[in-house]
């Protein structure tokens, strides 16, 4: 049977026992619905070689974990293990899957036997790899010692722990134990590895704690004598959590407990186990449904691949295209966004090569690669059948609306150019030369730091570099640890994109394109961006443009773009 391409989507639960939430989670294969459940802190993205290995014998599904990836939160600072198996059951419905086997890894181990114990009638099979049974003092050690807060902080000292956080974890067992019987006999990860297991934390941020705590707590033991379907608890040699396998003692007859000397056989007896069970028909993907008052996301296919989109359409009239920046995403312009919400229809999505986008970056350089990014955003607006729209582009998103406008000047009805880089040739010159720093991977962590203070002091000096008096920022200073954080991981969300895309808008005609553009445009910058005398110089050698002078608070710049817009 051949193999299929694994696809992401957004399943919709609007009338969640928690409020309304979206759940992310990844699809391939064909055959019998299996559902792939991660571990903790990552997300279904760590299940991806799984599916591979699997989609020729089932239909793969691997949901994010509600507040990882890019699954929304239970909206709770704590929450059991049958919330999250129930918050799973959910799920199911909302993709129309009734019955399934399981396959959890770790903390996804811990929550596959919860709902074989809790639900039953909607299991035909699980496995649990990794599965915890700590004795009472164990349970409480782990509680208080493993799940330290995570809380930016001015410094950035807090990637720094990460770093030497994720990196322990493979060499202890638990991590913050150092003696002889914590060693684990295993491989540390190469640098790479850990920068994406990093990044993965990071989405979940001080969230990560919740769904672990629920694995830590759970009553493990007394979970396998309640499962009543066929079960299998297993764990690699390998792997530090096999010591558990022992404690696994008057399991329910239907569940069987064995070691394997490898990850590879572990998997091997597991899908032995899940082919032996009946199984369900899974149904087709079905499209992501809308929730009213809020951004909600979908997974948007293009030639070449899949955007991350972020959207509301409550309102009536000619849809708003919000463009984000270099290091940016759809989660970065969400508050401006999110202003238009009632207003009129918004869409913000993650450019190629940025945020989530599953589209390749693409292989232009210099001012082509902002061409290249208007011409993958009129594909878009295809996909989303907007034959006109308004675009509000960000910094170096605005020149991918002014490319927009230049090559579809009859789909872009109004443009709003909000903080432009509008720069002479020798300033351009100058920027392309020291703007964009080298932040290579360190296997001791110090890119964290560099990409930290990086972005850090775009709050302080324009240019970033220069670090002098004459270069202090005044007014509001940008430099909120959590908002400097979210930058941190939107650059290393796109590893070479943002590197690139940073030196295109330092190369592109910007002067050019702005006399030759065709459609009705309105420049803006609030005072605290450091970009602001830009915007102005581009408004006095452009008189015909107007210029309009943006609120402090994002959210409320749709109210104040929409007097332009709406004319």
């Amino acid at each position: 049977m051949p193999t299929s391409r694994i696809s992401r989507h957004f399943a919709s639960i609007p009338d969640s026992r928690r409020g309304p939430r979206q759940v992310h989670y990844r699809r391939a294969g064909r055959g019998p619905a299996l559902i792939l459940l991660h571990q903790s802190p990552l997300s279904s993205r760590d299940l991806v070689t799984t599916m591979e290995r699997w989609q020729r014998h089932f239909t793969c599904i691997a949901p994010d974990t509600p507040g990882y990836g890019l699954s929304d939160p239970l909206g709770v600072t704590h929450a059991e293990m049958d919330e999250f198996a129930a918050a799973t059951i959910e799920f199911l419905d909302a993709i129309g899957v009734g019955k399934a086997a399981f396959y959890g890894f770790h903390t996804g181990a811990m929550m596959a036997a919860m709902i074989a114990a809790r639900h039953p009638e909607r299991v035909h099979a699980v496995v649990a790899n990794g599965y915890v049974i700590p004795t009472s003092a164990e349970r409480a050690e782990l509680v208080a010692e493993y799940l330290p807060p995570f809380v930016p902080t001015w410094d950035g000292a807090h990637l720094a722990w990460l770093w030497s956080r994720m990196r322990e974890q493979t060499i202890f067992f638990p991590w913050y134990r150092k003696e002889a019987a914590d060693r684990l006999a295993i491989n540390v990860p190469p640098p790479e590895a850990l920068q994406a297991n990093l990044v993965e934390f990071l989405r979940a941020g001080d969230h990560y704690r919740v769904a672990y705590r629920a694995a830590f707590t759970m009553p493990a033991a007394e979970t396998l004598r309640e499962i009543e379907v066929p079960a299998l608890i297993t764990a690699s040699q390998t792997d530090p959590t096999s010591r558990y396998l022992a404690r696994a003692t008057a399991p329910a007859p239907m569940v069987e407990v064995r070691a394997c000397p490898t990850a590879a056989a572990t998997l091997d007896l597991a899908l032995a186990h899940l082919r032996r069970a009946p199984g369900s028909a899974a149904p087709k993907a079905i499209a992501t449904r809308a929730i009213t008052g809020r951004l909600w996301q979908q997974m948007l296919d293009v030639p070449g691949g899949q955007w991350r989109v972020r959207r509301n359409h409550d309102a009536a009239g000619r849809p708003v295209v919000v463009v984000h920046d270099a290091a940016g995403s759809a989660d970065t312009v969400a508050p401006l966004a999110a202003s238009f919400i009632g207003r009129r229809p918004v869409i913000a999505l993650d450019l190629p090569g940025h945020g989530e986008s599953g589209a390749p970056s693409p292989p232009a350089r210099g001012a082509a690669l902002i061409r290249t990014h208007a011409q993958a955003l009129r594909r878009a607006l295809d996909a989303l059948r907007i034959r006109e729209c308004d675009v509000v582009g960000v910094q170096g998103g605005s020149l991918i609306g002014l490319e927009l406008a230049s090559i579809a000047s009859r789909r872009v009805r109004r443009l709003v150019l909000v903080a432009p880089p509008y720069f002479d040739r020798a300033t351009q010159v100058k920027l392309r030369e020291r703007y964009v720093p080298d932040i290579s991977l360190d296997g001791h962590g110090g890119h964290l730091l560099a990409a930290w203070h990086f972005l850090r002091d775009h709050g302080l000096f324009w240019p970033w570099y220069e670090r002098t008096v004459a270069a202090i920022l005044h007014g509001e200073r940008q430099i909120d640890p959590g908002r400097v954080h979210q930058r941190v991981l939107e650059l290393f969300r796109a590893p070479e994109g943002w590197r690139r895309m940073c030196l295109a808008q330092f190369a592109y005609p910007v002067k050019v394109k702005l006399r030759a553009a065709k459609v009705p445009m309105l420049l803006a910058a609030a005072d605290h961006d450091p970009l602001r005398d830009a915007t102005l110089a581009a408004a006095r050698a452009q008189p015909a443009i107007p210029f309009c002078a943006l609120p402090e608070n994002e959210h409320d710049w749709g109210e104040v773009l929409l007097r332009f817009l709406d004319a």
